[in-house]
């Protein structure tokens, strides 16, 4: 087995030493190129001015965007507008929030958050990668898809309710699910496992790599989720071996029937200093068709956790190395699907990688060596650098020919003019920077409308900072995070609005406002006439079903008896028909707490656990009555119990 090492000169030499970037970052080493504003916001002719006194309705016909951020250990996602950077909403994921109707007391909420291979409930999470479908590698509308980190799950949103529908769980693995992607289609989704595990003695043996549960070194590996016509998510393939992976991108145009991701550990280490060990990482190209015909050759095993998915060795697929900048973070394709650009996180490195020079490599056999068995690509034939600046992160495209790459330490954006197909269009040097948007401060992830697609809207930048600092208000030790837009069709590109942000955001989308909003639902389908209100009681297996609805300013029925320690399963409808009328119902002294929007069926269950008088009422100021919108749960003691005290229809 022989690793490759580059022979380009100067490539890995400019390794930004640990322990000085992270004491610049420990010791806030940032200084703000901002002198505090003059006058009053919004003065001046621009068309970012707002009217004053404000129009009813101005930010309805003023909104270009919706953004889909990840909310991090939040566990959801939120929405907020673009150009107004006013949050909107938020999708409950993996975590609980009574305020949007997301609660373990729901039935349905309570499966999605089961671990199906352990059993257990988990209510955490860390959202990451948000996920636009997509038809011919451009948003369509249809769907979001988003990845937890912690619990190797995905989610899938539906885009006309802004709601979850669907949570997968990943086999196999215990956490560590970072890069997420999405076929031009939508019809595969593609998924890394960042943190090295110690699988069953099946996946161990098969793959026949040396690893020692105490020590290490461990194994990881790439997925592969099927999307069905519905969205409907299924467990497809897992392609097991030595390296672990952080970014991922499949390939559309030049690229397709490609995807690439990275490795900022092809050291195998189990520690950070030893991360550093290797000039540079790898970024590796595999070919999908081959996975596909592993499987039909039945060259897979399964494992006893999940006998239906099909467990692949690396060295029976069609995989490739090529060098890249050392500890790579971004990594993403440019419109065409030619060039993919990975920034190298401890150098100050941007590389452009050209895929049709790595193809012409791998068809003529071109390799420089070999590790673990896969072919090594030179580097050297196939791409060039870039020296932009200090801890290079993310990177988005427009639709002009430029790509803007994040840099952590300089607290940066740079506009860099790309080559190829696109010098014709923007008519600058290739690969050179046209411009440093200054950020505040710590750059992570990037947002331009469409910047990982093959139409990017452009005109717009997002820069998700790691940082804030002193650009709000002081509110504590903990920090909201900083999200700033930066108008992009113009060189110098000037900064728009900053917005706070609860954390964490790590990746967030944009799509139209005009694409989504023609078919959001304003009410749910209701079949009516919805279920008569009744409360039914079985003795077998102690339990209560109470059908019941809400309208303003009314619980019908508006009280139930149950005998202590009964399970009790609550159908509520809320039977509006008004835009804007959700109800909420909370049961006090009880972990019962949920939202209901109009038109909406939910399943409450919870157990009757102790007698007394338990008043339930609706969360949402929906009427000038809201306040008498309640009703009672009347426990009695089992030994007290009679059917005479059922309740009965008046």
């Amino acid at each position: 087995m022989k690793a490759f090492e580059s022979k380009k000169s100067g490539r890995g030499s400019k390794i930004v030493v640990l322990v000085i970037l992270v004491a610049i970052v420990g010791a806030g080493f940032v200084v703000s190129t901002l002198t505090p504003a003059k006058g009053a916001i919004g003065v001046g002719d621009n068309p970012y001015t707002r009217p004053y006194p404000m129009k009813h309705g101005y930010w309805k016909h003023q909104e270009e965007f919706y953004a889909f951020a990840s909310g991090g250990q939040q566990g959801g996602i939120y929405v907020y507008g673009i150009p107004s950077m006013k949050l909107l909403s938020e999708i409950p994921i993996f975590n609980i929030d009574p305020a949007w109707g997301w609660t373990l007391a729901n039935k349905e909420v309570k499966e999605m958050l089961t671990d199906p291979y352990t059993g257990e409930v988990v209510t955490t999470g860390d959202t990451h990668h948000t996920i636009l479908s997509r038809k011919d590698a451009k948003y369509d509308g249809r769907w979001l898809f988003v990845n937890d980190k912690k619990s190797a799950r995905m989610a899938r949103m539906d885009l006309d309710t802004f709601r979850t529908k669907q949570i997968l769980w990943l086999p196999n693995v215990n956490g560590g699910m970072h890069g997420f992607h999405s076929g031009p289609n939508t019809k595969l989704l593609v998924g890394n496992v960042e943190f090295e595990g110690y699988p069953e003695k099946k996946i161990r043996d098969y793959l026949n790599i040396p690893i020692d549960k105490l020590k290490g070194p461990y194994v990881s590996c790439v997925f592969g989720v099927e999307v069905a016509e519905d969205g409907t998510m299924k467990n497809k393939w897992q392609v097991w071996g030595p390296w672990q992976y952080d970014m991922v991108r499949v390939g559309w145009g030049a690229m397709d029937g490609w995807f690439i991701n990275t490795a900022y550990n092809t050291e195998r280490s189990v520690n950070t200093v030893g991360m550093f060990k290797r000039p540079e990482d790898y970024v590796f190209f595999w070919n999908i068709a081959s996975i596909e015909k592993a499987i039909a050759d039945k060259k897979y095993i399964t494992s006893d956790e999940a006998p239906d998915v099909p467990v692949i060795r690396w060295k029976d697929v069609e995989c490739y190395a090529a060098p890249c900048p050392l500890n790579p973070h971004g990594l993403d394709l440019e419109p065409s699907g030619r060039f993919a650009i990975v920034g190298g996180k401890a150098t100050t490195i941007v590389r452009h990688i050209d895929f049709l020079k790595v193809k012409a490599e791998i068809d003529a056999k071109n390799f420089v060596g070999e590790e673990f068995g896969i072919p090594i690509i030179s580097g050297d034939k196939t791409s060039g650098d870039i020296d932009a600046g200090l801890g290079p992160t993310h990177i988005e495209f427009d639709n002009e020919g430029y790509l803007y790459a994040g840099f952590f330490v300089d607290s940066d954006v740079k506009k860099i003019a790309m080559g190829g197909p696109w010098t014709k269009k923007h008519g600058k040097e290739p690969w050179s920077i046209v411009d440093t948007i200054p950020a505040h401060y710590s750059v992570g992830h990037l947002l331009v409308p469409g910047g990982d697609t093959a139409e990017p809207y452009g005109k717009y930048l997002v820069i998700m900072n790691k940082l804030t600092k002193d650009t709000f208000p002081p509110h504590g030790p903990l920090v909201t995070e900083c999200h700033e837009l930066v108008r992009i069709d113009q060189t110098p590109c000037p900064l728009i609005d900053q917005m706070p942000l609860p954390p964490e955001t790590h990746y967030a989308q944009a799509i139209p406002v005009e694409m989504i909003a023609k078919k959001t639902k304003f009410i749910y389908d209701m079949k009516l006439p919805p279920k008569k209100p009744n409360v039914v009681y079985d003795y077998g297996k102690k339990e209560v079903h109470v059908v019941m609805t809400a309208v303003r300013s009314f619980f019908i029925p508006d009280s139930f008896t149950v005998p202590e320690g009964w399970k009790v399963n609550l159908t509520l409808t809320n039977v509006e028909q008004s835009y804007d009328i959700s109800h909420g119902w909370a049961l006090c002294d009880h972990d019962v707490m949920e939202s209901i929007d109009p038109g909406e069926t939910k399943e409450i269950v919870y157990t009757a656990s102790r007698e007394g008088v338990f008043w339930y009422y609706c969360l949402w100021f929906c009427s000038e009555l809201h306040l008498e919108m309640r009703g009672r749960m009347i426990v009695i003691p089992e030994k007290e119990w009679s059917r005479d005290l059922e309740w009965k229809a008046k």
